[in-house]
C-alpha cells in the first residue's frame, strides 16, 4: 500500500492508526522529557564511563543537553512515527531502537575519544530513519523508502565531508556530533542487512 492510496481514507485514519507504535513513542518521549530533569547524572561522560559508570552509554540519549535539543529529536521520532506507521511495528520500532542506541554509545566510546561527553538521542533516529525506509521497502512503498534512505545517506555523508548542513550548535548549545549520525547509519546498515540475509536463508531452507 502507498501512502497516496491513503489519502482518500483520511477522514478514518485515527481508525488505521498502528497505536501501539504511537503508543510506545508517546512512551519513549515522556520518558526522555522526565530524565532530563536528572540529565548531569545521566548524560555520556568518557571519564565517568571509563570509571565503571557504563550505563551512561545508554541513558545519555535518552537525555539532551538542552529542552529545544529535546523538542528537535522528539518531533523528529514523531515525523518517523507519521511516515512509517503503516509499515513498521511497534515490535520492530522498540527492538530497533534500543540495538541503534547501544551501538552508538558503544561506538562513541570505543573510536571517538576525543569526544568527552555527549547527550541526545539523534544517531539512533538516523538509524531508525533507515530502518523505517527499509520497512517501506518491504511493503513496496519505493516513493517513501527510496526517497528517505537517499536524503539520510545523502545528509550523513554531506555532514562528514564538507561539516553540518544545517548547524544547530548555538539552538542545543553544544557541537553538533555527527559522528554519532555516521555511527546510527551504519548500525541501521548492519540490522539491515542482517535482517535480509535472515529472510533470505529461512526462504532458501523453506523451498
Amino acid at each position: 500500500m502507498t501512502y497516496l492510496s491513503i489519502l482518500p481514507h483520511l477522514p478514518n485514519l485515527t481508525k488505521q492508526m498502528n497505536l501501539k507504535l504511537l503508543i510506545t513513542i508517546l512512551a519513549v518521549s515522556l520518558l526522555s522529557f522526565l530524565l532530563q530533569f536528572w540529565q548531569p547524572e545521566l548524560l555520556y561522560i568518557r571519564e565517568a564511563v571509563s570509571q565503571g559508570e557504563v550505563w551512561r552509554i545508554f541513558t545519555s540519549q535518552l537525555v539532551h543537553t538542552n529542552w529545544p535539543h529535546y523538542l528537535l529529536n522528539i518531533s523528529s521520532v514523531w515525523l518517523f512515527a507519521l511516515l512509517f506507521y503503516t509499515t513498521i511495528n511497534f515490535k520492530t520500532f522498540t527492538i530497533n531502537l534500543f540495538l541503534l542506541v547501544v551501538a552508538v554509545g558503544l561506538c562513541l566510546h570505543l573510536w571517538e575519544p576525543t569526544i568527552l561527553w555527549y547527550a541526545g538521542l539523534s544517531g539512533a533516529i538516523y538509524g531508525l530513519y533507515l530502518i523505517g525506509a527499509y520497512s517501506a521497502l518491504k511493503s513496496n512503498d519505493y516513493l517513501i523508502g527510496v526517497g528517505t534512505a537517499v536524503l539520510i545517506i545523502g545528509k550523513v555523508s554531506y555532514d562528514h565531508w564538507f561539516g553540518p548542513l544545517q548547524d544547530n550548535s548555538a539552538l542545543i548549545e553544544a557541537r553538533v556530533v555527527t559522528e554519532a549520525h555516521e555511527y546510527g547509519v551504519m548500525a541501521a546498515l548492519v540490522l539491515i542487512f542482517s535482517d535480509a540475509a535472515y529472510r533470505h536463508i529461512r526462504e532458501k531452507l523453506s523451498n
